[in-house]
């Protein structure tokens, strides 16, 4: 499940926990850091270290319920991929089953086109997926 700290992606995370406790499922946490012109290595290396925490910080969550999770932490390199074909990439190379995320994370908040990464997994990717709001 996407996560990005953002309190639609926090409500994700509390239903994905839901689904997991009933169906003995486990949770794959992916954390999408979006690199931008200009951006320099340590700001990179900044925005990681903020996924890094957001990951662990969900991961506890996780345990709480007695949750296994597995953490992911990917780079969408400018012109090559972007926050949602990441995902995209690691929900078919998972074959998982399901996705819950967040209808707007931060980056959908500030974007003119809100939820685009939410509308673009809805529309491609070829399991079920549970848009939060």
């Amino acid at each position: 499940m996407p996560i990005d700290g953002s309190p639609a992606s926090l409500r994700a995370l509390d239903l994905a926990i839901d689904i997991a406790m009933r169906d003995g499922a486990k949770i794959a946490l992916i954390y999408v850091v979006a690199n931008s012109p200009g951006l320099s290595t340590q700001a990179l290396e900044d925005l990681k270290s903020t996924g890094e925490k957001i990951l662990n910080e969900a991961e506890s969550r996780c345990k709480c319920y007695g949750i296994l999770s597995k953490k992911i932490i990917k780079v969408a390199e400018i012109n090559q991929s972007s926050v949602a074909m990441e995902i995209y990439d690691e929900v078919i190379k998972g074959k998982y089953d399901l996705v819950v995320l967040g209808s707007r994370g931060y980056i959908g908040e500030k974007a003119i086109l809100m939820g685009s990464v939410a509308m673009s997994l809805a529309i491609t990717l070829p399991c079920t997926i549970i848009i939060v709001r």
